[in-house]
């Protein structure tokens, strides 16, 4: 019995040397008093074969709790084995755990415990209180007397070495205090709000370095820091809490709000901890290379991107526009090695000044993308490694949906190679001979809703009752009984409505027609239903389709893809999204004797040539001109 109260001894006594905390040390205690009791009951001695005997039948003492209990009977078996605790039963000394707090430190421990006070039990505050507490003891150790002195320099350190012999799950629940801590201090006493952002992405093990990024990510962030730094991260930090209360205030979604304040923060902590300042491009750098895939998955990505836009116009207005449609940008430009990226920005600025269209510019920046990524894919590392060899395999592996996809993409290359030999970049002045000629046109069948599709719709306009369903009911129609494209639909105004005349006249999207268009009354009942009962009132937005939530915005296009896919759940047509309702109604009109010239009228065309595909879907009038079978060397039989 003397051996088993010396060792649990040496046990308690090795807790208070490192610094365990009183309920921990209380919990031992308690253990070892049940281990006396039931030794001197049974009259025997302690053995570790004992000691694991107790830890397979826990029934055995009256104790609760089996990783205490764990704990306590591997570190006193220890003793009993080695006449010491091994450091893997140990946490390692701390030196600074014995250190009074000073006043300010103190009284923040103790303000934190009191706020979370209705929040969690006892046991939880007073391991909270422990945790800060430590952490704060060891902050005074390296010197540092109050809250503002802590800097990211700290946190890391206290991170990678103070806490770096606990095993992950520990670890977490330390730090998920610590960061909770911080955020406390932030708002209360004014420290650096990316502490906590910091302490979070390391213990969520999210946090990318910028010396881990790709070494031209780098150098272009450091070409960018003394111009960024005219709008340092303090004033990035406070306007963006002034963007995110006033689109509070605007009435957005609490969780889509703070999806977008989660990427004021994060930036923040980017540009405060890398000594940067704001800029656009960097902010796009940040979302592509650091947040997109690590910080951000799905839907938070668009919310990130929404946010970094409406703030850089708001940071240029002074004031958000919540109601501007932002168009997704092109992706994967700054990742580019600047062997590729500085001639691409010359050869794209000599095509702007050729005056044209923005989309034809942007078409060559994707071509040239795909390009790019083939070559370093390849090994090539500048250009002059290129090769015929090289582009005849592009032209092999790049595959297109289209001919003219793929025609229109050669096209672009071979401008940016002669580009190249112009600029003497390269010598040879035949590469792009070697992309090879035009594809041939390939002759699809236009996929159109059937009949049963046809009465499915009808059946869910006629049972529409909800707000959305109204609303889908008035957008499917436009584009099913006028023809009307997805884009164009929810581009409509009011003024583009007459009433009287019972006609639509609008400016297309992807062709600035003007057109006119009489509408049918199905359409007109239904666009007057969803004004009368779904639209919200007083609100100052000249389209006629907008959110039903506040801010009550324009809507995207991609409303319509949600439009088809809540009247038609079960379809499954790949490449048929909301055109199909376009292409229904031309076919439709094809069928019922509508001339090809008034079809092309209707849909803004220039020509008939477009309807040709349709053609071949007008069974009626195909049966009047069969080919002859005597034509085709097919003789008849007899009996056919």
């Amino acid at each position: 019995m003397d051996e088993f109260e010396r060792n649990s001894t040496t046990v308690i006594e090795a807790l208070e040397q490192r610094g365990y905390s009183q309920h921990t040390i209380q919990s031992h205690r308690k253990v070892y008093k049940s281990i006396h009791e039931y030794l001197e009951q049974n009259q025997i001695s302690y053995t570790p074969n004992l000691g694991n005997r107790i830890l397979s039948e826990p029934s055995i003492l009256d104790v609760k709790g089996k990783y205490i209990l764990a704990g306590c009977i591997s570190k006193l078996n220890d003793v009993y084995l080695h006449g010491k605790i091994t450091c893997a039963q140990m946490s390692p000394h701390k030196v600074y755990a014995t250190i009074p707090l000073n006043m300010e430190f103190e009284q923040a421990v103790s303000n934190f415990t009191n706020s979370i006070s209705d929040s969690f039990s006892d046991a939880q505050i007073y391991n909270a209180k422990c945790r800060c507490s430590l952490f704060l003891r060891c902050m005074q150790c390296w010197g540092k007397s109050t809250l503002l002195d802590i800097t990211y320099e700290e946190i890391h350190k206290y991170h990678y070495q103070e806490l770096s012999h606990l095993k992950k799950a520990s670890r977490i629940v330390e730090e998920s205090t610590l960061h909770q801590f911080f955020q406390f201090l932030s708002i209360e006493k004014g420290i650096n709000p990316g502490l906590y952002m910091y302490m979070y992405q390391l213990e969520r093990d999210i946090y990318v370095q910028l010396n881990e990024l790709p070494q031209e990510i780098q150098k272009r962030v450091s070409s960018l820091k003394e111009e960024s730094l005219a709008f340092p991260p303090d004033e990035f930090w406070t306007a963006g809490q002034e963007l995110i209360q006033l689109i509070k205030e605007a009435g957005y979604n609490e969780k889509y709000a703070d999806e977008m304040e989660v990427a004021i923060r994060y930036l923040y902590l980017f540009l405060d901890i890398n000594h940067l300042g704001y800029l656009p491009e960097l902010a796009d750098i940040w979302l592509q290379n650091v947040a997109k895939n690590n910080l951000f998955h799905g839907s938070t990505v668009h919310s990130a991107s929404r946010i970094l836009n409406v703030f850089r116009d708001f940071a240029e207005a002074g004031a958000p526009d919540f109601t501007k449609v932002y168009r997704k940008g092109i992706a994967g430009i700054y990742a580019l090695p600047d062997w590729c990226r500085i001639p691409m920005e010359g050869f794209i600025q000599q095509r702007l000044k050729q005056k044209l269209d923005s989309k034809t510019v942007k078409n060559d920046i994707f071509f040239l993308l795909r390009f790019f990524a083939f070559i370093i894919q390849r090994g090539i590392t500048s250009f002059t490694e290129l090769t015929g060899k090289t582009m005849v395999e592009f032209n092999l592996y790049d595959m297109h949906g289209t001919s003219d996809g793929k025609n229109a993409c050669n096209c672009g290359i071979r401008r940016f190679l002669k580009y190249l030999y112009r600029e003497r970049i390269i010598t040879d002045s035949k590469l792009h001979l070697a992309l090879g000629v035009a594809a041939s046109p390939v002759e699809t069948i236009v996929q159109v809703l059937t009949d049963e599709e046809i009465q499915q719709a009808k059946t869910y306009i006629d049972n529409a009752n909800s707000p959305i369903e109204i609303r889908d009911s008035a957008m499917f129609l436009l584009g099913v009984d006028m023809g009307i494209r997805g884009c164009d639909i929810v581009s409509l105004k009011l003024a583009d409505i007459d009433w009287k005349r019972q006609c639509i006249q609008f400016q297309q999207c992807k062709t600035d027609n003007e057109t006119y268009n009489a509408m049918p009354t199905a359409v007109g009942n239904a666009i007057f239903r969803y004004l009368r009962d779904v639209r919200p009132k007083g609100i100052e937005n000249e389209y006629i389709f907008v959110s039903l939530a506040p801010p009550y915005k324009r809507l995207s296009r991609c409303v319509c893809y949600g439009v088809l896919k809540r009247i038609f759940p079960n379809r499954k047509v790949p490449g048929s999204g909301f055109h199909v309702t376009r292409k229904t109604f031309s076919t439709n009109r094809l069928n019922n004797g509508t001339t090809p010239e008034q079809i092309a009228n209707a849909l803004g065309h220039s020509d008939t040539r477009s309807l040709t595909p349709y053609l071949s879907l007008d069974r009626k009038h195909m049966e009047e001109c069969p080919l002859s079978l005597e034509s085709l060397n097919l003789l008849k039989k007899e009996g056919f």
